[in-house]
């Protein structure tokens, strides 16, 4: 292991000691995830993502993306939990999807597309983003806020499991977001490499590695020689107390 990751390894790994605050932001999500699936058999329209929307339509201005985030950032922070990157930890991404010059960018995990729509409105005219979910309705939730931001034309969405669609990509990337399962980021970043879907220097972003404490992906790709990685402490999305954290990992063939 050279002097570089021994000092990555050495210095990320810290953020890793379980506290009261990683623990009450992991059952605040549990709670409020349990809520809004009591509200949703009650009625559909009532889901808080539902709401998002129409707040969206009612409250954004069409083809304006950045009016777009800022009022699903405002139900984030005053109205609902939403598992977004969120503001903060979203001006981290846009700052590394610029420095990619990226072409051809892969999204895991859409939800209602916050994070499609900063992709997608860093790209340059001819790149393009492919975005899987396995939820059908945040799907469709999704693909409503990129036709209202007026940026659908740059995304192709697609419903299943990541590990159901990668191997039918046939696509390299030079950017990866990763924000779906917790359980299925290692899984699916080495199926990425085994389907060989990435291009030298690609990009890895992880969102949520320690507020769902993700340390068998960070063993990988800490330890791993086809990849240097940088740890990026932050706090949970829309919080302003609970740890987590962002790790950034180079692909190198």
């Amino acid at each position: 292991m050279t002097r570089t990751k021994e000092k990555i390894k050495k210095r990320s790994y810290s953020p890793f000691l379980i506290n009261r605050k990683s623990i009450y932001g992991v059952l605040e999500i549990i709670f409020s995830e349990l809520k809004n699936s009591i509200y949703k058999s009650l009625d559909k329209e009532s889901s808080k993502e539902k709401k998002v929307l129409n707040y969206v339509k009612e409250k954004a201005i069409k083809n304006d993306p950045e009016s777009v985030l800022k009022i699903i950032d405002d139900c984030g922070y005053n109205k609902f939990f939403l598992m977004n990157i969120g503001d903060h930890k979203g001006k981290i991404l846009d700052d590394y999807v610029l420095e990619s010059k990226a072409q051809k960018v892969l999204e895991l995990g859409v939800y209602l597309g916050y994070s499609t729509i900063r992709i997608a409105r860093n790209l340059s005219k001819n790149s393009r983003l492919y975005s899987i979910d396995a939820n059908k309705d945040f799907l469709e939730i999704a693909q409503e806020h990129l036709e209202f931001s007026g940026l659908h034309d740059k995304v192709t969405f697609y419903n299943g499991k990541a590990s159901e669609v990668i191997p039918r990509l046939n696509e390299k990337f030079d950017f990866v977001f990763i924000d779906h399962r917790k359980e299925a980021y290692l899984t699916d970043l080495k199926l990425l490499i085994e389907n060989n879907c990435l291009n030298d220097g690609a990009i890895i972003f992880a969102d949520n590695i320690v507020l769902f404490h993700l340390e068998d992906y960070l063993e990988f790709v800490r330890t791993n020689p086809i990849f240097e990685s940088k740890f990026i402490p932050t706090l949970r999305e829309y919080s302003s107390s609970h740890p987590d954290g962002i790790e950034v990992s180079y692909f190198r063939k």
